[in-house]
């Protein structure tokens, strides 16, 4: 009998695991805006292709509360993973992220304190090695 649970719980902890992988060749992104509470999450592919942001996050509660963040993490990526946030709106502004050093980002560049930001203009991009 003990046994048995043993081998479930061994069982059930690698099922986790292997669901909590990302899957090859995507990556995930979740926003947040700290001041609200509210975050959401999208998977893009991960071929150098820029996504927008008002598409990617369209119907979550981040594009329902009007794209306005606070900050940026990578939650499911390769070690390989390099991304990018840019602004379309002429600021060149571009935040890089990848999947060995720099998974998380304050928006607004400003770590002291969460402002919120509008990144409705940005488009997300990765690509994997």
């Amino acid at each position: 009998m003990q046994f048995s649970t043993i081998l479930a719980s061994t069982v059930l902890a690698f099922a986790t695991g292997i669901t909590a992988a990302p899957t090859p060749g995507q990556v995930t992104l979740r926003i947040f805006n700290d001041q609200s509470g509210i975050n959401s999450e999208a998977t893009i592919a991960a071929d150098g292709k820029p996504n927008y942001i008002t598409t990617i996050f369209a119907n979550t509660a981040i594009g329902n509360a009007g794209f306005v963040g606070t900050s940026a993490q990578l939650v499911q990526f390769s070690d390989t993973t390099k991304c990018t946030l840019v602004n379309q709106n002429g600021w060149n502004w571009t935040i890089e992220l990848d999947g060995r050093s720099k998974n998380f980002a304050d928006l607004d560049g400003d770590v002291t304190k969460p402002i919120p930001t509008w990144i409705g203009g940005f488009t997300f991009q990765c690509s994997q090695a």
